[in-house]
C-alpha cells in the first residue's frame, strides 16, 4: 500500500510536470506566433527632386501585413519611421539628403509578424546649390510601457556649407508625455554634422488604493486561522499578537483611508496605449530667411518623423 508521504510526492511530481509542459507549451505558441515576412522596397525621384520610398510588407503566402512600423536606414542614420497600412509604408522627402545613396527598409515586426528587410539604391541629385540641412534619427521606432523613457539621438548634417544654428522642437506626442533635447539648438559645422539627444518620456498610471490598507486585514484574517489552532500554545499567542496588531494598524490607517476616500485625488491614467507618430521639426532662420528641415512623408510635416508604440 502506498504511504500518505508517497501520494503527496507522486502529486508534487505530477504538478512539476504540468507546470513544466505549460511552459513549454507556451514558448512554442510564442515561436509559432510570429510568422515569416517579406520585404519590398522600391525609390522613385520626381522632377522636384522629391524622393519617395515604397515598402510593401506581406507574409510568406503573399497576405498583406498591416501591424508594425518600418524605418529608412542609412549609414548615418534613419531618415524616419512609418506604420504599416494594408501592407504598405511610404516616406516621400522633400529634401532629400545628398549622401544617402543606399537606404534600407527595416520591418520591425509585431506580437504576430517577424521582422524582415530589403535595401535599395538611389541615384544622386546634386543639383541643389542653395545651403541647407538635413536631420535623422537613431532609433526612429522604438515601443514602450507607460511610465518609461526612450532616447533617440539626433544628427543634424550640413550640405553645401550650411553652418546656422537649428532650433528642434517636438510634436504629436501622446497624452501624459513629455519630450526634451539636449541641446535644443544644435549648430552643425560647414559640410559636418552635430548630435542632439531626445528623450520621450510616458506617464504610467497612479491614483491606486495603498496596499498598507489591506494590512491590517491581512494580519486579522492570519490571527484569527492561528487561534484557531487549539493544541498550540505559542501559535495561538502569535495569533492573540497578530489580531492586536491588525488593530493598532487599523485604527492608525482609518485617517489617511478617510482623507483618501473623502478627498480623492483626480485619477492620473497615465499615457493611453497606442501607435503614435512623434514630429520632430527643425528650422533655422539668419534674421532674413528661414530654412526648414523637411524629410517626411505626407502625414507628416516634420524633420524627421518617430514611430511611437505604447503598450
Amino acid at each position: 500500500m502506498i504511504s500518505l508521504f508517497g501520494k503527496q510526492i507522486a502529486a508534487r511530481q505530477a504538478l512539476r510536470l504540468a507546470v513544466s509542459t505549460g511552459i513549454l507549451a507556451c514558448f512554442a505558441a510564442l515561436a509559432q506566433a510570429q510568422a515569416p515576412t517579406r520585404t519590398q522596397v522600391m525609390a522613385q525621384r520626381d522632377g522636384n527632386g522629391t524622393l519617395t520610398f515604397t515598402v510593401d510588407v506581406a507574409d510568406v503566402t503573399g497576405n498583406p501585413v498591416s501591424e508594425g512600423s518600418v524605418s529608412f536606414e542609412t549609414t548615418r542614420g534613419s531618415l524616419g519611421s512609418v506604420f504599416v497600412h494594408n501592407g504598405t509604408a511610404t516616406l516621400t522627402l522633400t529634401n532629400p539628403p545628398q549622401w544617402a545613396r543606399t537606404v534600407t527598409a527595416v520591418y520591425h515586426g509585431d506580437t504576430g509578424f517577424a521582422g524582415s528587410s530589403a535595401s535599395t539604391e538611389v541615384e544622386p541629385d546634386d543639383s541643389s546649390t542653395l545651403p541647407g540641412f538635413t536631420v535623422t534619427a537613431s532609433p526612429s521606432s522604438f515601443t514602450v510601457t507607460p511610465g518609461q523613457s526612450q532616447t533617440v539621438n539626433l544628427t543634424i548634417t550640413s550640405q553645401n556649407g550650411f553652418s546656422e544654428a537649428v532650433n528642434l522642437s517636438c510634436s504629436s506626442l501622446p497624452a501624459a508625455s513629455t519630450c526634451a533635447f539636449n541641446p535644443d539648438v544644435a549648430t552643425p559645422p560647414a559640410n559636418s554634422t552635430t548630435p542632439s539627444a531626445l528623450e520621450i518620456t510616458t506617464e504610467a498610471p497612479s491614483g491606486v488604493l495603498s496596499p498598507s490598507f489591506l494590512i491590517p486585514g491581512f494580519l486579522a484574517l492570519a490571527g484569527l486561522g492561528a487561534i484557531r489552532r487549539r493544541n498550540l500554545v505559542a501559535l495561538r499567542a502569535l495569533g492573540l499578537a497578530m489580531l492586536l496588531g491588525a488593530g493598532v494598524l487599523g485604527l492608525t490607517a482609518c485617517n489617511p483611508r478617510y482623507s483618501y476616500e473623502h478627498y480623492q485625488p483626480s485619477p492620473n491614467y497615465g499615457t493611453t496605449a497606442g501607435s503614435y507618430t512623434v514630429v520632430v521639426s527643425a528650422y533655422s532662420t539668419n534674421g532674413t530667411s528661414i530654412t526648414q528641415a523637411t524629410s517626411s512623408d505626407s502625414s507628416c510635416s516634420g524633420a524627421v518623423c518617430i514611430a511611437m508604440t505604447v503598450q
